[in-house]
């Protein structure tokens, strides 16, 4: 199953140049920041826009969204925040689980959380995912600044570590894109698109190999 990951668009909806790979993906993931604190309304165009290119598209917002795009998301069948989805290609079937949103920022942003609404969220899921879509970075795996300083949720490391789904794509840290292991999760940071980086990732059962771009 051919994966496109991609995180962290902030306004650069300019598809042009991954449409054809985006339209051979089997599986479209998006963790999230359509917008730089635009109005939903502007975040909704960006993310219908990326769906337009694959219908199997899903995605979560990030903590630069408005909180109500979520819900705008939903209504279009799009967001997997706080909630399973199963997708399936020939014999393979893998539940997919999203996070949206962000841990608090030292600059204020609209979508934030503490790690006690996280473990609510983790719990609202009706299986256990393979594949989880979190725009925050779990503690340990994608979540660098400063070179040293891991900013990461450790909540969301201990439900990989417990519960080992294949994958976990997330965003959020530009600074800290790459690909990371916790126990037998693979995990991803494609970087941000508005620079240009995304991700392709190829899954096999439990296989996961992932290309930078």
């Amino acid at each position: 199953m051919k994966l496109f990951l991609i995180s962290d668009i902030h306004g650069n909806d300019n598809f042009d140049s991954i449409k054809d790979k985006l339209a051979e993906a089997d599986l479209v993931l998006c963790a999230g920041d359509f917008t730089m604190f635009l109005p939903a309304e502007e975040g909704l165009r960006v993310a219908e826009k990326l769906a337009s290119l694959n219908p199997a598209t899903y995605m979560v917002c990030g903590n630069c969204d408005t909180p109500d795009l979520d819900g705008i998301l939903l209504e279009k069948g799009l967001s997997i925040q706080g909630r399973s989805a199963a997708f399936s290609k020939g014999s393979e079937r893998y539940v997919l689980a999203g996070i949206g949103g962000s841990l608090h920022t030292p600059r204020p942003t609209p979508n934030t959380w503490s790690e006690n609404d996280l473990v609510e969220v983790l719990r609202s899921f009706q299986e256990t995912p393979d594949i989880i879509v979190s725009h925050q970075p779990p503690y340990g795996a994608g979540d660098t600044v400063m070179k040293t300083l891991h900013v990461g949720s450790k909540k969301l490391t201990e439900y990989l570590r417990k519960n080992s789904p294949v994958m976990c794509l997330c965003g959020h840290i530009h600074e800290a894109a790459g690909i990371f292991r916790i126990g037998q999760t693979t995990v991803v940071n494609p970087g941000s698109f508005r620079e240009g980086h995304y991700a392709l990732a190829q899954l096999s059962g439990r296989e996961c190999t992932v290309t930078l771009y």
